[in-house]
């Protein structure tokens, strides 16, 4: 298990026992210690850059130190546990996507999403294909004309199974109608690196991992897996634009061990949203090109009942759903 520090701070609390009616006033000082934020990737990715961003902005709106904590292992799963065994305090909450779903219906073990509180929906990441731009391929005609020419002369880096990137590996190739040869990595800062130094030529990341070096030149964007273009990068085609019907996306949203109190969770829910609206948090979400659509708690449950039901269908077509998982 990794711990980072998004902020390190020196404090004393004067214990509850040595006021007057001191659990009342506990309670009413919500929040009175750091609130941590769970990362179930690596530093350096998607996630832990929206928990490190988030986390700078909610320290100031509530008045606290906010810590993130890595805690890695099993597709994600191992942070999802940490989650949901967490007491319902409001002083653990979590950074949530598409690994979270898949794992619940493909690893008998991972926790289950009855087990979590939605707070706050924070952004869409649509899937893409990424190549090397020292393969001398660009268009997305020509990727498929070279993987149906020798399936082998190109290794696709992504997640280990669940995660977002091997969800898109799953879906993209089959819509290309061409095999691809994958090779999982620990998330997605250990796939760009990958990619980068050419141990893998392409990948299945959603943009904001790759964008630098997108706009750098190094790293050919050859499809998005959205109904539109991605703002930051304009110039590149949907996949449907180049007659592939393939749209999938991973989500971002705040999530809470089931069970915390209502009036913490409104507290979380009103910090979190005025964490993602500020202008300071926008700006760095634009800069590293995630695409915002900021919801509450209510409409984040929604959102999630969505995805389950749209990624089901596609974990039990591509033979993924454990059997005792398995829906009527």
């Amino acid at each position: 298990m990794k711990r980072r520090h998004l902020l390190t701070s020196a404090f004393c609390l004067t214990a509850a026992t040595a006021l007057p009616f001191g659990s009342a006033m506990a309670e009413d000082a919500y929040p009175s210690e750091p609130i941590h934020i769970t990362v179930v990737w690596p530093a350096g990715g998607g996630h832990d850059l929206v928990a490190r961003l988030i986390g700078h902005e909610l320290s100031s709106i509530m008045d606290t130190a906010v810590v993130v904590d890595n805690v890695t292992g099993a597709g994600g799963s191992t942070g999802m546990r940490h989650i949901v065994d967490a007491k319902p305090d409001g002083y653990t909450i979590g950074v949530m996507g598409l690994h979270a779903v898949s794992q619940s219906y493909m690893n008998t073990n991972a926790p289950k999403l009855d087990g979590l509180d939605p707070l706050v929906y924070v952004s869409d990441e649509p899937g893409a294909l990424e190549i090397s731009a020292s393969t001398g391929i660009d268009t997305l005609e020509g990727y498929v004309e070279a993987m149906k020419k020798d399936p082998m002369a190109l290794m696709n880096g992504n997640d280990p199974q669940g995660g977002n990137s091997f969800i898109f590996a799953e879906v993209i190739p089959e819509a290309l109608g061409v095999e691809m040869m994958k090779l999982p990595y620990p998330g997605h800062a250990p796939t760009v690196t990958a990619l980068l130094t050419e141990e893998v030529q392409t990948a299945t990341l959603p943009i904001p991992p790759v964008l630098e070096h997108a706009l750098a030149g190094t790293v050919n964007v050859l499809g998005v897996a959205s109904e539109n273009r991605h703002p930051k990068l304009p110039d590149v085609p949907t996949f449907k634009e180049q007659g592939y019907d393939i749209v999938v996306n991973d989500f971002v949203m705040m999530v809470a061990p089931k069970g915390i109190p209502a009036d913490v969770r409104s507290k979380l829910e009103e910090g979190l949203l005025a964490a993602v609206n500020s202008e300071g948090f926008k700006a760095a979400a634009d800069k590293n090109g995630m695409v915002l659509r900021p919801l509450g708690a209510d409409d984040t449950a929604v959102e999630l009942a969505k995805q389950e039901a749209l990624v089901y269908p596609l974990l039990d077509k591509a033979g993924l759903v454990a059997p005792e998982l398995k829906r009527d």
